[in-house]
Parts: structure tokens; C-alpha cells; sequence
């Protein structure tokens, strides 16, 4: 006979006071520096005026990895994997990690980067599963939350983002639904076709029937300039420098009101860059831009991990692979255009060349001797 689940075994009243005990220490003004903060726990969120709540350490890790993360499976990692860290230190060469353990080991990094004091909270909460699952709900409610923040304001916003030159007529989109979006509109089906297919409305009808597969492996046309060119030799070349990304980018790290302002602009409050901390872009915000923006596109009313054929979470993890490449010089360029677009970052652009000109202080002087030696 199986043995009962520990946690149901709990009366709701205690679960719900452990739980308000365990989010009330990851939330607490942090007055005070932990007594024992470890090197890699970052302290910049660590200030008194920036007091977050469990779910506001949420929304600053939604933003920055896969939107559709677990928390609690990334922390049930973490524990695991710092347990067993010290057991493979003797060993010389250590088994390498899978790639969805990668994934959940940068989550779990980022989650103790971006909470201080949070992997010594949750090692001593290692044997305490139910007031664990407890404070990671609360985390992951702000991941969510944050999520569905930014689609619900892009959902409005994003038709005036379409058109390269925002002078020209708004595309009619309804804000409120999105029955009119995906392949059931002229511009939006466009965007959303990947580049290798033909630009025609019969590539559309076929998209829409079935006929031609669409996944998350084929790279669309919102990705690239909207007069790009499709290159089958050079599919990397004016990847990621479209107008709607850079614009959905400011929307999000900057605010609205920045989207269609120059390279940089911010208006008024904080933005949520600001917000979270986040002081440059990287793949994964980019990415989830990204995924995002293919969102907005879609006539997918809620958020899912699938539309159709295709997934959004592999999408994410694609865009990721592209920019995360130390060796690659062009996904750094990519970083360095998002960085100049949303903070106006002047060094993540190439130094315009320097003309030699004439100083005109020193050319005043020399005609000032001269005068003077034609008088003397």
C-alpha cells in the first residue's frame, strides 16, 4: 500500500501559516545586508526603497528566462544540484549536464543572483517540501503575472508598431480581441510566415490549411527588416534589426511612451528595466522579446506552450541559442544594436569614422600674424 502524500497530511491552517512565514522572509525589507551573503548573490536589489515582495522577484525573473519556467521544478534542481556539488568536487571530470539541467541550473543561478540570501533559505527549507512549494508559488505568480502584464499591454499596442514609419495609418487590428490576428489578417500573416516561404497569398492559404508545416525551427519574417530580402546562403544576415522588435524591446524594458522615441528615450516613472535591475540586454531578454512580439501576432487568446504546431517555448530557447554564443561575433553585435536601441548605449554601436578638419582657432591666428606682418 502506498504510502500517504507528507504534505496532505498537513491541516490547511498550518500550511497556510508556513506559508506566510516562508514568504514573509523572502519578503521582508531588506534593512540589512545578509550575515552571511555569498559571493555570487547579487546585492543591488538589496535596498530598502526597492523592497519586493515574493512576486516582484518574480517579475524580475520573468523577463530574464523561459517565460514558461516552473519554479518550483528550477529550485527542486537547485537543492539537488548544490547537494551533490560537493560529492563531485573529488571527482576530475564531473558527467556533464543535459541540456534542460543547463537551463535549470542558469534559473536557478539567476533566482539566487536576483534574491539575496535565497539558496541558503532554500537549503535550510530542503527537508521542508510543502513550506518550499510554498514560496516558490509565490515567485512563480509574479512570473506569470509579469508575463501576461506585458501581452495584455503589447495586445493593445502592438498595431501601431507594424509599420516601418509610424506616420503611416494605424493597421486595423482590434485591441480588445484577437480573432482578427494570426492568419486571419493580411499584415499579421506576413509577419508571422517564416522567411523561407514565398510572400503570397497562396503561401498564406496553404500556412492556414495545414498544407505547409510551421514550427518553432523556422525563423519568421518579424525577425528580420521588413525589406529584407531572404538569403538561403546567408539566413544570419539583418537577424533580429526589425523595427517591431526594437519597438515591442522599449515597450517593455522602457515603457510604452519610449517605443517610437529615438534610440534610449524614457519618459516619466521608472521603467521596468530600471525596475528589475536590468542595466543591458542579453539573449534571454531579447528572447523574450521575441516571443513575446509572436504572441501579439497570433490570434492566441491566452498564454500556452503551444500554437498548433508551434512551440513557443522551443522559439524562446532558439533565439537564445543564437545570441548565447561566446564564439559568434554576430549574436554580441545583435546584444550590443538591442542595448543602443533600448538604453541608448553610444558604445554598442561602431564609432563613426573620424574626418580630419581644419581647427578654425588656430587658422584665426595664422591669418592674424599674417595681417599684422603685412602692416608691419
Amino acid at each position: 500500500m502506498a504510502s500517504p502524500d507528507p504534505e496532505s497530511q498537513i491541516p490547511e491552517a498550518l500550511q497556510a501559516s508556513i506559508k506566510d512565514f516562508v514568504v514573509a522572509t523572502l519578503t521582508k525589507n531588506m534593512n540589512k545586508r545578509p550575515l552571511d551573503p555569498e559571493p555570487t548573490e547579487s546585492a543591488s536589489l538589496n535596498k530598502p526603497e526597492t523592497a519586493k515582495t515574493a512576486r516582484n522577484y518574480g517579475r524580475t525573473y520573468g523577463r530574464q528566462d523561459d517565460p514558461f519556467t516552473n519554479i518550483d521544478t528550477v529550485v527542486n534542481f537547485g537543492i539537488k544540484y548544490e547537494v551533490t556539488k560537493d560529492d563531485e568536487e573529488s571527482i576530475d571530470e564531473p558527467p556533464p549536464l543535459s541540456i534542460r539541467d543547463t537551463r535549470l541550473l542558469r534559473g536557478w543561478q539567476l533566482l539566487c543572483e536576483i534574491i539575496p540570501g535565497f539558496r541558503r533559505k532554500m537549503l535550510s527549507l530542503s527537508e521542508q517540501r510543502a513550506a518550499r512549494r510554498a514560496a516558490c508559488q509565490e515567485i512563480n505568480d509574479g512570473l506569470t503575472t509579469v508575463r501576461s502584464d506585458d501581452s495584455g499591454s503589447l495586445k493593445f499596442a502592438i498595431a501601431s508598431y507594424l509599420h516601418a514609419d509610424p506616420n503611416e495609418l494605424r493597421v486595423p487590428i482590434k485591441s480588445k480581441h484577437k480573432t482578427d490576428r494570426g492568419f486571419h489578417n493580411s499584415i499579421t500573416t506576413s509577419l508571422l510566415c517564416p522567411m523561407r516561404y514565398p510572400a503570397t497569398q497562396s503561401t498564406y492559404d496553404d500556412i492556414k490549411a495545414g498544407k505547409l508545416p510551421l514550427t518553432a525551427t523556422m525563423l519568421p519574417r518579424f525577425l528580420y527588416p521588413a525589406d529584407h530580402v531572404y538569403d538561403p546562403t546567408d539566413i544570419s544576415k539583418d537577424l533580429l534589426n526589425n523595427h517591431v522588435m526594437y519597438r515591442a524591446a522599449k515597450h517593455i524594458f522602457q515603457g510604452p511612451s519610449s517605443a517610437l522615441e529615438e534610440p534610449g528615450c524614457h519618459r516619466g516613472k521608472q521603467g521596468n528595466a530600471a525596475i528589475s535591475g536590468i542595466t543591458s540586454m542579453s539573449a534571454y531578454t531579447i528572447a523574450y522579446v521575441a516571443t513575446q512580439v509572436r504572441f501579439a501576432l497570433s490570434s492566441t487568446s491566452s498564454w500556452t506552450a503551444r500554437d498548433g504546431t508551434f512551440s513557443y517555448a522551443e522559439f524562446y530557447w532558439h533565439v537564445v541559442g543564437l545570441l548565447n554564443d561566446d564564439d559568434d561575433p554576430e549574436g554580441a553585435e545583435m546584444i550590443r544594436l538591442y542595448n543602443h536601441q533600448v538604453f541608448g548605449n553610444e558604445g554598442s554601436l561602431s564609432p563613426p569614422s573620424v574626418v580630419e578638419v581644419e581647427n578654425e582657432y588656430d587658422l584665426i591666428k595664422r591669418q592674424r600674424a599674417a595681417k599684422r606682418a603685412r602692416l608691419s
